[in-house]
């Protein structure tokens, strides 16, 4: 049996090569990553005018940092980084990204309610609702207005 963080590489690697092809000639290496929850890749590809690489980091965090994308492209070579990325589940809070790092969504997973969900697509997946409680209306007391004589 596999562990759960094997499961999150697949499902990582699944989204990695949905934006970044093999056929396009995306190579990914992946590196450690200073927090070991995220999953950091150097992606690169040969091209006529040189070789173009990119910094990429998968996290599962509700509110991610980018400190695991910093230390990535600290390492790298400046004149052969063409972008930063980060991959995060829907519904993440990415306000505290800087606008130069490219944020893509993850279609396999999202937060609904502060957890982190699997997104499935089979048809038949029973989607449970949240019960809602109901609305009780209460007769509101009658306020006593004094006589205007």
């Amino acid at each position: 049996m596999g562990s759960t963080r094997d499961v999150m590489q697949i499902f990582a690697d699944r989204e990695i090569r949905a934006h970044f092809p093999k056929n396009d000639g995306w190579g990914c290496r992946q590196v450690p990553s200073p927090n070991h929850q995220d999953i950091s890749c150097i992606l690169s590809r040969d091209t006529r005018s040189g070789t173009q690489q990119i910094a990429l980091v998968v996290t599962y965090d509700e509110v991610p940092s980018v400190s695991s994308l910093d230390n990535l492209t600290t390492s790298m070579n400046k004149k052969l980084l063409k972008g930063r990325y980060l991959i995060v589940p829907k519904n993440t809070d990415t306000s505290s990204i800087p606008k130069e790092i490219r944020v893509i969504f993850m279609d396999s997973f999202g937060f609904i309610e502060g957890n982190l969900i699997w997104l499935t697509k089979k048809k038949n997946a029973r989607h449970y609702p949240v019960q809602e409680t109901p609305c009780v209306a209460e007769v509101a007391p009658a306020v006593s207005q004094p006589n205007a004589a």
